[in-house]
């Protein structure tokens, strides 16, 4: 049986505050004596720093420029602080962490964490020293800020710390523990309930949150690894809105791009996942005419090529993600097909 907060994670009211949720619900689980020193042992292990299980852990502290931190703790002596910046899908935008460090700069030493999902990891170990920005960090860290630096910055991820407190021996912690992990995986889209009816399809934007987790999982897979994933955006207003990311590929000299997103489908599709070619990408004269002449469907509209990804009914998490990508898959091989 799914537990009670996995099952409101689906809805938009409530994963639309994903971020904030895990972030207040990790602070709460630090609030456990056990769990707070299973999590200073784990990151003393990952990172090479001590952290004492002594630390007592406050969500969105105010910091002296009036910004706040996801997470915040010191000792009693205040001579160590720990900060953490903690995200589910949402981007790390250029400079974000400069006022942590700027703030972990006036205390005798420190940490910094990026806490993200397992497979984040490797995308902000490049993004890091871009949010840090005149810090000037290097390399893949857990990063010092100079060789004589007393505090360090280092990645870790959700899964990891949830494994590491399931050693805490206590039935109500969990229980506790349990329940987060449910809603965490669910608004990471790892854990979807499946869809049953074209009724839910319709009734798409009361979990919408659902739809744009697997369009960040489709865009993901689609990214070459030699290309940067591209950041998340929302185009337009409600009800013709469409959050969706860019993926580009090579055509010839060129680099057309498509989007994945969610949006208001379209005439008598129910989906509310499209693909989209942009009039003004490049090659799109080219693009436009092999998929008019293939037999997969589409929309235009507005100028653009709209494609349907169709969500299979009753469809397992795993196999709703793999149906989404080889779909997409399908309409890049008609696009993307070598040039005469």
């Amino acid at each position: 049986m799914r537990r009670l907060m996995g099952h409101l994670a689906q809805f938009s009211s409530f994963s639309n505050q994903g971020e904030l949720l895990c972030t207040q619900g990790l602070a709460y689980l630090l609030g456990n004596p056990g769990a707070c020193a299973a999590f200073g042992a784990h990151i003393s292990e990952q990172v090479g720093v001590t952290v004492g299980s002594d630390l007592v852990w406050k969500p969105e502290v105010r910091q002296p420029d009036g910004r706040r931190c996801d997470l915040q703790a010191c000792t009693a002596d205040k001579r160590f602080m720990a900060k953490v910046e903690a995200k589910l899908g949402a981007e790390l935008r250029e400079g974000q962490l400069v006022s942590y460090l700027t703030h972990l700069q006036t205390k005798p030493g420190g940490l910094l964490l990026v806490l993200v999902p397992d497979h984040r990891v490797q995308e902000m170990m490049k993004s890091v020293p871009i949010a840090c920005g005149p810090f000037a960090l290097s390399g893949d860290g857990p990063w010092q800020l100079h060789e004589k630096s007393d505090f360090s910055v280092a990645v870790i991820c959700w899964e990891e710390i949830l494994k590491a407190m399931g050693k805490v021996c206590s039935d109500s912690f969990a229980d506790d523990r349990a329940q987060f992990r449910a809603m965490y995986r669910v608004l990471i889209g790892d854990d979807i309930e499946p869809f049953t009816s074209n009724a839910e399809l319709r009734a798409w934007r009361e979990r919408e949150g659902v739809f744009v987790n697997l369009v960040d999982h489709v865009t993901r897979s689609l990214t070459p690894p030699s290309q940067m994933l591209l950041p998340m955006g929302r185009e337009g207003a409600c009800p013709n809105d469409y959050h969706r990311r860019y993926v580009c590929r090579p055509l010839g000299t060129e680099q057309p791009c498509f989007s994945v997103g969610v949006r208001e489908p379209f005439g008598e599709h129910i989906t509310p996942i499209w693909l989209r070619f942009h009039h003004d990408t490049p090659m799109f004269s080219v693009i436009h005419e092999r998929l008019v002449a293939s037999s997969l469907s589409r929309r235009e509209w507005d100028g653009h090529i709209w494609i349907p990804l169709d969500i299979p009914l009753n469809a397992a998490t795993h196999r709703l993600k793999a149906s989404l990508v080889t779909q997409a898959e399908e309409v890049i091989q008609v696009a993307y097909q070598p040039l005469p």
